[in-house]
């Protein structure tokens, strides 16, 4: 089994299987459309999106040691108790899309403005840099998103490329898009990236 990560605010528990309980937190979060603010068409409607969304990240977890965490508040934060599940992140890989970790995190609204995107993304750059080296750390933002980009920044990693999301992606076509990483990256990796969305 792997173990929680703990970091100053937060316990970062792995989402290595799909069991209901993570599940329902992950539907939790993922269902809110306050949470998709930036995104409203990414709001999941059914929980089996985030079934396959554990399951995914349990893979990342099983085949590379590790994947995005659980985010639960060690100490109460606003109207947030001890223990609330307040988000997903950190970083995994995903083989079918590319050969490289997917930073990310996504937050429950109520934990907005105190850095914790920041804590968790700091967390997934030095665990994905100490399990895997050799792959950089990357990460896929709309530019329109100014706080999560600024993130990535205070995070360490630098914009590579701008531009409009692919025609063939539904979700976000004929958006800005901005790809990030933690060093130079082979033009076929950045275009893989950019294809994605």
């Amino acid at each position: 089994m792997f173990e929680e990560t703990v970091t100053d605010r937060l316990i970062l528990s792995p989402i290595a299987s799909a069991d209901a309980r993570t599940v329902a937190a992950i539907f939790a979060l993922q269902s809110d459309p306050a949470t998709w603010a930036h995104l409203p068409e990414a709001v999941e409607t059914d929980i089996s999106q985030s079934r396959a969304r554990a399951a995914d990240h349990g893979k990342s977890w099983a085949e590379f040691g590790l994947g995005w965490w659980l985010l639960r508040l060690r100490a109460p934060l606003g109207d947030l108790d001890t223990e609330t599940v307040i988000g997903i992140g950190g970083a995994a890989i995903r083989p079918h899309q590319a050969a490289a970790w997917n930073l990310g995190y996504r937050l429950t609204p109520g934990a907005w403005g105190h850095g914790l995107a920041t804590e968790v993304g700091r967390a997934g750059l030095a665990a994905a840099t100490a399990a895997r080296p050799d792959l950089p750390v990357t990460a896929r933002v709309l530019a329109h998103n100014r706080a999560s980009w600024r993130t990535l920044e205070r995070v360490g990693l630098a914009q590579v490329w701008e531009g409009d999301a692919p025609a063939d992606y539904a979700l976000t076509s004929g958006m800005q898009r901005r790809v990030y990483a933690d060093r130079a990256l082979p033009s076929e990796l950045r275009d893989r990236l950019i294809a994605l969305g």
